[in-house]
Parts: C-alpha cells; sequence; structure tokens
C-alpha cells in the first residue's frame, strides 16, 4: 500500500504532533506493506527522516522573511505546502492513500485519513490565539466532511470531536501514542556531563515541559512551586523546557521573583537529542495542564522512572492511570502538597516512579503504526466496495 504522509510540522522545531509523525511512521516503515512517501515541504522522500535537525537553515531563514514581509504568511505558506504537495501526490502510484497527520488536509484526490489531536480550539478557544481558532473553525468541519477516516489519539478526544461534529462513530478510531524508546532511566554519571551544559545537577530539579501558553496551565504550577517551604526550593529549582508560545506576559510577570531567587529556570527550546537526559534527571515532573489530547510528555516522564504529578482532565487520567499523582489543575494547595510529598518522601517518590515505567511500557509506537495501517485498509477496503 503506498501512503502519502505530509510531514511539514518537521520543518520547524519538532512539537507533540512532530513527535507523533516520526515516530508512527518509523513504527511504520517497519510494516512489511507499507510504501511510504513523506513529503518535507519542497521534497518527498521513501522513509522518515533520522535527524532530529529537520529544519534546515534556509528553510526557517525564509519563513522568518516571509513572517516579516508578507501581511499574510500563514496563508503564503499554506499555498506554497499545497502547491508542493500536490506535485508529490502526482509523482507517487496511483490508488494511494493520504494520512494527514496535523487536522487539516491539503489537496489530493484519493482517500483521506486525518488525525484530529484534540478540540481545545472549540473546548477553549480562550486558549488559543484568535487567528488559530479562526483557522480551526474554518477548516475542520471541511476536513471532517472530506476525510475517508478519522483518528484520534484518546477517547477524550474521540468524546470532544463527537459532542462538536456530526461524526459517524464508525469513521473515528482511537490510537494511543507512545513514549520514544530513547526515553528510560539513566545513570547520574551517564546524565552529568549534558545536564551541566544546561546548569543542572542530575536528581536535583523539577521538571515541567510545554511551550509556554495558557493551557499548560504553568501560572498556577508557579504559584504551588512558590508556596513550597524555602530549603525544598533551594534545593530543587523549577525547571521549564519549552519554547515562547502566546499571551505569555501574564506568565513572565508571575515568574519574575521565582526567576530573580534562582529557583525558576526557563530553557525555552531544549533541542529533543537532550531531552530524554533532561527528563531522566528530574527528581519529579509537574504537568498540570488543563486540556489535552494525550499528554505525552507526562508519558515521557514515566517511561524515564521520573514520579509524575498532572491534572486530572481530559486525556490525562487515560495516560498516567494510578501510576502518578493527579489533581485539579487549578487546585493550588492541591499541587504544592503533591510536590511536597515527591520531593520530601523519597521511597513513595521511588515507588511512584516504578509504576509510571510499568505503565510506559504498555504504550507502544508498533501498536500506534499497526492499529493506524489498519485504518488505512478499511478505508481502502470501503473504497473498493463503492466501486
Amino acid at each position: 500500500m503506498n501512503i502519502l504522509v505530509n510531514a511539514t510540522p518537521l520543518l520547524a522545531p519538532v512539537t507533540g504532533i512532530g513527535q507523533y509523525i516520526r515516530q508512527l511512521f518509523f513504527a511504520m516503515n517497519e510494516l512489511p506493506d507499507a510504501q511510504l512517501h513523506i513529503c518535507y515541504g519542497l521534497r518527498c522522500e521513501k522513509e522518515m527522516r533520522t535527524s532530529s535537525q529537520d529544519a534546515t537553515r534556509s528553510i526557517q531563514k525564509a519563513y522568518g522573511l516571509a513572517r516579516r514581509l508578507l501581511p499574510n504568511p500563514r496563508a503564503t505558506k499554506r499555498l506554497v505546502e499545497a502547491m508542493a504537495f500536490r506535485y508529490h501526490a502526482r509523482s507517487i502510484p496511483s490508488g494511494s492513500i493520504y494520512h494527514e497527520p496535523n487536522f487539516l488536509p491539503l489537496p489530493f484526490n484519493g482517500p483521506t485519513v486525518i488525525t484530529v489531536f484534540d478540540l481545545s480550539c472549540f473546548d477553549h478557544p480562550e486558549a488559543h490565539p484568535a487567528e488559530r481558532v479562526r483557522i480551526m473553525e474554518r477548516g475542520l468541519p471541511k476536513a471532517l466532511q472530506r476525510a475517508d477516516h478519522v483518528i484520534v489519539i484518546s477517547e477524550s478526544s474521540a468524546q470532544a470531536l463527537r459532542h462538536w461534529f456530526d461524526v459517524d462513530p464508525a469513521r473515528i478510531t482511537k490510537t494511543y501514542l507512545a513514549a520514544d524508546p530513547r526515553f528510560q532511566p539513566h545513570r547520574s554519571e551517564l546524565l552529568s556531563p549534558a545536564l551541566k551544559n544546561l546548569g543542572l545537577t542530575p536528581g536535583s530539579y523539577v521538571l515541567s515541559v510545554g511551550t509556554l501558553e495558557p493551557r499548560k496551565n504553568l501560572n498556577t504550577l508557579f504559584a504551588a512551586y512558590a508556596g513550597l517551604p524555602d530549603a525544598l526550593r533551594q534545593r530543587y529549582p523549577l525547571v521549564v523546557a519549552g519554547m515562547n508560545g502566546w499571551n505569555t506576559e501574564g506568565l513572565m510577570k508571575s515568574a519574575k521573583e521565582l526567576i530573580r531567587r534562582g529557583e525558576l529556570r526557563l530553557l525555552g527550546y531544549v533541542a529533543d537529542e537532550l531531552m530524554p537526559k533532561l527528563y531522566a534527571g528530574a527528581a519529579a515532573f509537574a504537568y498540570p495542564s488543563r486540556y489535552e489530547g494525550f499528554g505525552l510528555p507526562a508519558l515521557e516522564a514515566m517511561a524515564s522512572g521520573i514520579p509524575v504529578i498532572t491534572g486530572n482532565l481530559t486525556s490525562l487520567p487515560e495516560v498516567v492511570g494510578d501510576a502518578g499523582i493527579m489533581t485539579d489543575p487549578d487546585d493550588v494547595a492541591g499541587i504544592r502538597e503533591g510536590l511536597r510529598q515527591l520531593l520530601e518522601d523519597h521511597v513513595f517518590a521511588k515507588e511512584l516512579g516504578n509504576r509510571g515505567l510499568i505503565r510506559a511500557q504498555t504504550f507502544s509506537w508498533r501498536r500506534c503504526a499497526q492499529e493506524t495501517f489498519a485504518v488505512y485498509e478499511k478505508v481502502m477496503a470501503q473504497r473498493d466496495g463503492y466501486r
């Protein structure tokens, strides 16, 4: 089966969608009947790239220049991608299936599968830039009508999809994600050199990961952390890895005093190859997000053997289960108490880390690839049945 995949999200710093594309199609490349055609903007290749540095400097500079000079750079970028994609689609065998892993499909005259990660633009539009909400409100209904099948990454996302749109449940398939095998426990002596470059010591910091934006709920985490005993804050600084998103003014204001005291460190975007060691070196992982399609950072922390405290909403209970501390994401006192317990009760923290490690091993990219390929087979069989 020839499968056309839009991998343009890998031409920017890799976030959750990029990780999904890379890991899913690495795994699918091992399936004997899958012939992949991976489109990276102007190039189309038959294998997933192994380098974490997918965005070349020339492409980044071109996008940066477009953002400065063009009145609507997002639309222009989309137009260029669509033109390149149309060219690639003509060069692959007829009868191919197209998988769009990033919500909104590009033009393609053939069977189409899309992945919808979450419905946060509809459930919580206030947590997104207005332009992003407009794009999703305009584009997602059309995408759902056009797609032969919709893949979601949690039952929570499936419920939200059925709530907002009249999508036949038979056209929806849930496929859970997994942690990259690189996320695993590491001995301290193996972590020290990499963490030293970040100014960190193994086992001596609390970690949170995610783009700096409202739905990640970092304001609440900062408030909870600030209330910990002085000795704990001085011994375990709070470290946040993630690039700037939008509407960060209030967040930076709440972070100012913690940063001044050296108790909060905002690392910005951390290179993909450093992330497994950053996770494995943490004393605890805090992720009080209000809304997640899946919550991959929590699973990556669990796979690293690190005890986790997360919010208890949307998909996070599906991922974390009883292998982490779960709290109301707006309960400052509850988050503070969970952090204090993880940092003071080392026996409990180790037990929780072990439970998380065991649970993380129940998620598999190979199974995700097999379930996704089964969706392709179902779509193609239905198409053949209509002929």
